[in-house]
């Protein structure tokens, strides 16, 4: 299960804290919309208003965190995923800007430098969710 883990996840930069602001904003929109009888397309036929709670009180924990500016933030694994899914989005716009800039009006440098920052947070945010979903087996390892 899922419940109370977290993973430590640097901030490195301000598009990384917008992204990880936006991703929380998300969840909690996602799960506020299942709350008030929206169809969810991730569920359905299923809705549990206690883990559409408890994930909105994780993302504002996640939110109150970024929003006080810690270099490090622990997130939750339970939101991790559409926080991520955030992130992704916006390495997506910021790749889509570099493409548009036909005329070089913009330093390229800039554009790659905050995709590349996204970059890391997105792998980070996946190797930490599969981390605390996988368990280590060393008998996998092993007879490698």
């Amino acid at each position: 299960m899922l419940d109370n883990m977290t993973l430590k996840l640097k901030v490195n930069s301000p598009a990384v804290r917008d992204a990880l602001l936006d991703g929380c904003a998300w969840v909690i929109q996602f799960e506020k919309g299942d709350q008030e009888g929206e169809e969810s397309t991730a569920r359905i036929c299923a809705f549990d208003p206690e883990r559409c709670e408890r994930r909105i009180a994780l993302a504002t924990a996640l939110d109150e965190q970024l929003e006080a500016g810690y270099a490090v933030v622990d997130v939750p694994v339970e939101v991790a995923d559409g926080v991520a899914r955030n992130v992704a989005e916006v390495i997506g716009e910021e790749m889509a800007a570099l493409v548009c800039d036909t005329y070089d009006k913009r330093p390229r440098g800039g554009f790659i430098r905050r995709a590349g920052g996204l970059m890391e947070t997105l792998v980070a945010l996946d190797v930490g969710i599969r981390r605390q979903a996988v368990p280590f087996d060393t008998f996998t390892l092993a007879r490698q």
